[in-house]
């Protein structure tokens, strides 16, 4: 799951998809005369195929995001991205395609507490009401 603060501006996640776009993208600068440096190359997508598809659990407001920056390091690809309708405390399903195609899924987890926070304290989704602990002592099994 991914955790971003729900703040306005540019949100940077780190994601392994389901297949690069780095080797299209060095192609495309080689092609070009470019010079290609893998850890700092970045590009606008906008107009490329690409796709971001944000809805919220429980009330389905939805967001599609078509402005976005990717850059390359080793392994991974880093999205850059201005969602509009992140709220505390409510999750996400994140859902990124290129050319009509899935290219990474995820879950969104919106919390302005830090990570040590995270770390240390329980979430409670749905204040108790979804879901309630059948086992009190195992808080890992769920009546939903």
């Amino acid at each position: 799951m991914l955790i971003l603060q729900p703040t306005s501006g540019d949100k940077r996640i780190t994601i392994a998809p389901r297949t690069s776009y780095s080797s299209e993208f060095k192609q495309r600068v080689l092609e070009g005369d470019g010079i290609y440096e893998e850890s700092t190359c970045l590009t606008f997508v906008q107009g490329l195929g690409f796709s971001m598809n944000l809805r919220r659990d429980g009330d389905g407001k939805e967001e599609t995001i078509t402005n976005m920056y990717l850059s390359s390091i080793p392994n991974y690809t880093i999205v850059t991205f201005t969602p509009t309708i992140l709220e505390e405390d409510s999750t996400y399903y994140l859902e990124i395609t290129k050319d009509d195609e899935l290219w990474y899924r995820a879950k969104i987890y919106a919390t302005s507490q830090t990570k040590q926070e995270i770390k240390t304290e329980k979430h409670e989704i749905g204040n108790g009401t979804i879901y309630k602990p059948y086992n009190p002592v195992d808080d890992n099994t769920y009546i939903i």
